[in-house]
């Protein structure tokens, strides 16, 4: 339930940055690599937490980082392909 929670937050980050970077003035390359970054370092800080608090193992923890990052980013992509298209 947690990892599901985690990726929602993701999204949500992500939207907001996008609508509010972008009513700010801010170019979609900049709200991009911003975006990356800054969920990266957040998705690095819980997995951290989740080995130091919760016991569980590098590993275990390094796989659900990789979703928990990959979900959001794959939106991204995502929205990037298809704004672009139209």
């Amino acid at each position: 339930m947690h990892t599901t929670i985690i990726i929602f937050f993701g999204l949500v980050l992500l939207a907001l940055m996008l609508f509010i970077g972008e009513k700010i003035g801010f170019s979609r390359q900049t709200l991009t690599y911003s975006f990356i970054v800054l969920w990266l370092a957040l998705t690095m800080i819980n997995g951290a937490v989740g080995v130091v608090t919760a016991g569980q193992s590098v590993t275990t923890e390094m796989v659900v980082g990789s979703i928990v990052f990959g979900v959001p980013v794959a939106a991204l992509v995502l929205f990037m392909v298809l704004s672009t298209e139209t």
